[in-house]
């Protein structure tokens, strides 16, 4: 049985997809940093809101690293009323590239600045 012209075009084209496909992933595995996470907090202050139970503090977690971490442990400290105040989060899991919102919070509005510390994570 003979192939008609429709076939042959189709293996041709399966064939380059294919190459490009392992082209592409060979070239990502070369070029691409593979570093270790960097887990950035980004606060958005601005948007803090009053809750019948306290005040919260919205936040952006990226990992701008080149590995994923898990079990993210985030402190945030702020003065509120005076005394300082501690709050801490555990993410999960965090893939490279990625982020994931957040929220801290305290009893009641900080006096002044809210800082945020990674205590630590664990590779996969």
């Amino acid at each position: 049985m003979r192939q008609n012209w429709a076939e042959w075009a189709t293996l041709a084209v399966s064939v380059v997809a294919v190459i490009g496909v392992i082209g592409g992933l060979t070239l990502d595995g070369i070029f691409t940093d593979a570093g270790p996470p960097e887990p950035v907090v980004e606060l958005q202050v601005d948007a803090a809101y009053q809750t019948e139970t306290g005040w919260i503090v919205p936040g952006t977690v990226s990992n701008d690293g080149g590995e994923a971490a898990e079990a993210i442990v985030l402190r945030a400290t702020a003065s509120v009323a005076g005394n300082e105040e501690e709050n801490e989060i555990t993410l999960d899991y965090l893939p490279p590239g990625t982020d994931v919102d957040v929220s801290f919070g305290f009893s009641a509005e900080p006096d002044g600045e809210v800082t945020v510390q990674t205590i630590g994570f664990r590779l996969p």
